[in-house]
């Protein structure tokens, strides 16, 4: 197969490497950034027990603990998508599956893993989940063939 082409340029599969680490790197940032604050509210839940506890100390407490609970739940999510990252094939396709990289309307995307906007190589992405309304309607097309989104049609300018 022929390597495809990326806005004048080649998108092989080193380029896609490329684009599935600089996801990574962006989805580890994210969860180094949720850990820390995720720590910083298990903190503030500790009560101080070396000092008398005042009526609003435990309801202080109680509210941290929610918001631990919340954050615990995003930690489990973040790496939950790392291992969808991970375990994305970005070999060289022709049709758009998960691990594709996808353009229309000037956007570009990765397809397999939700995520926001990330760079490499100069050029912006975006994660397309695989469950999403998106996906499924450009799931199996080819470079070149068309697909309505929200009521919207649009060519797919890129499927590497």
């Amino acid at each position: 197969m022929t390597p495809d082409r990326k806005a004048g340029s080649l998108m092989d599969t080193a380029a896609k490497e490329r684009v599935k680490e600089a996801l990574k790197a962006q989805a580890l940032s994210e969860n180094r950034a949720v850990g820390d604050d995720a720590a910083a509210e298990r903190s503030a839940a500790q009560l101080d027990t070396s000092s008398p506890l005042e009526p609003d100390d435990l309801s202080h407490s109680d509210e941290e603990g929610e918001f631990v609970e919340l954050f615990e739940g995003v930690e489990a999510h973040q790496k939950r998508l790392l291992a969808a990252i991970d375990a994305l094939d970005v070999s060289a396709t022709d049709t758009v599956r998960p691990g594709a990289i996808i353009a229309y309307g000037g956007d570009h995307f990765v397809v397999g893993v939700a995520s926001g906007s990330f760079d490499c190589d100069g050029v912006s992405y975006e994660g397309i989940a695989p469950g999403s309304p998106v996906f499924q309607a450009v799931q199996g097309l080819r470079e070149g063939e068309s697909f309505t989104f929200r009521g919207t049609e649009h060519r797919l300018d890129l499927v590497a």
